[in-house]
């Protein structure tokens, strides 16, 4: 995720959730303001705002390592 003067922006490749679904995905693309994902469960592309805000419908996501 990006940080700039304008505020957070996701950037390729930033793994994000959707934070009504819990869905995951993968950023894909970023260009002016919005954000490409592609899903992990159906390789759907949906489109979203780039700032990551409280109002944002998607967050970025830090899946827990896996300890054996």
């Amino acid at each position: 995720m990006e940080t700039n003067a304008d505020g957070r922006f996701f950037q390729e490749g930033d793994q994000v959730r959707i934070k009504r679904t819990g869905e995951t995905g993968r950023v894909n693309a970023t260009d002016g303001g919005v954000v490409y994902v592609t899903m992990e469960n159906t390789n759907e592309s949906k489109i979203f705002s780039a700032a990551n805000d409280e109002d944002a419908y998607i967050e970025l996501y830090l899946p827990e390592a896996n300890t054996p």
